[in-house]
């Protein structure tokens, strides 16, 4: 009995440095965000205690309500396009012919690349006296020429289109591995029935991926909220707010700002939206995926 105590003391102590820096580095920061939450505070004097009313001036803060509603514009937009479009490139790709190799590296290229790269080279292209436009006056379409970033109409358009040509690889190559996973038998079956082109896609192979659906799903969902890099390099925010979105309202908050508390405060709220916007789409998600 001595020494299985000894032992289990002994267990704790090695494991005492992990959890010490477990704690120091994710429970402490947690802990001492909430209390910031609740202070005004600008990073250097001592915080001030206001209670509720960070949270409260957020709900009427033009910056982060603006800021939703683009980031919404986003999620709706990127899931609604990208996933269909990835389910598509990977259907083509599970095809057998002699390029596939070459073409699932290419469309793949982009996910690789930082965002901070593809948004460089998308502004070079994108730009007023850019390639889009000097190809369009080369084709006698010169009265269509726009400033594609620095258009309130256009502005936001652009950055969807952006994170949807850059995420649809990754989504390609799960829903390759979804599609490479279904037996062969059941897809044999499935044309002996008389299943072929879109009726096999349609009442086949989408039930039996669902759980693929759900994992491009959750990660395009993510990625979407927490968009930060496409339009901070590009537009930073620009023009005026048109494509600000929640998580670069958050970084003004901290580091343009100063309000260090009322970030924090924003931060919180933005956490627990993507908590409940994420459990509801796997609940939804998971309801819908047939077992093998």
């Amino acid at each position: 009995m001595n020494n299985e105590r000894k032992l289990f003391r002994f267990g704790l102590l090695l494991t005492l440095p992990a959890t010490v820096i477990f704690l120091l580095f994710n429970y402490y920061p947690f802990v001492s965000s909430l209390y910031y939450s609740f202070t005004q505070w600008d990073g250097i004097n001592k915080p001030i205690f206001i209670g509720l009313k960070n949270y409260t001036d957020l709900f009427h803060d033009q910056a982060m309500l603006h800021g939703g509603l683009h980031t919404l514009y986003i999620v709706i937009f990127g899931i609604i396009i990208s996933n269909p479009l990835s389910l598509l490139l990977a259907l083509i790709l599970d095809k057998p012919f002699r390029t596939k190799s070459i073409l699932r590296t290419a469309f793949y290229l982009p996910v690789i690349i930082s965002l901070v790269v593809v948004s460089i080279v998308w502004n070079f292209l994108l730009k007023y006296d850019g390639v889009m436009n000097a190809v369009q006056t080369g084709l006698g379409l010169g009265a269509y020429t726009q400033d594609w970033l620095g258009s309130i109409h256009y502005a936001l358009g652009m950055i969807i289109m952006i994170s949807v040509w850059q995420g649809t690889g990754f989504g390609a190559v799960i829903y390759l591995a979804g599609l490479q996973s279904i037996p062969k038998e059941i897809l044999e079956a499935s044309q002996i029935d008389g299943a072929s082109g879109w009726r096999k896609v349609i009442y086949i192979i989408i039930p039996l991926i669902m759980p693929v659906i759900t994992i491009c799903t959750f990660f395009g969902l993510v990625g979407s909220l927490k968009m930060f890099d496409l339009p901070f390099v590009l537009t930073n925010g620009g023009p005026g707010d048109a494509t600000l979105t929640i998580a670069q309202a958050i970084y003004n908050f901290a580091f343009v700002n100063q309000t260090y508390g009322y970030s924090t405060a924003a931060g919180i709220v933005f956490m627990i939206i993507c908590l409940i916007v994420t459990t509801l789409q796997l609940r939804i998600t998971r309801k819908m995926e047939v077992e093998l």
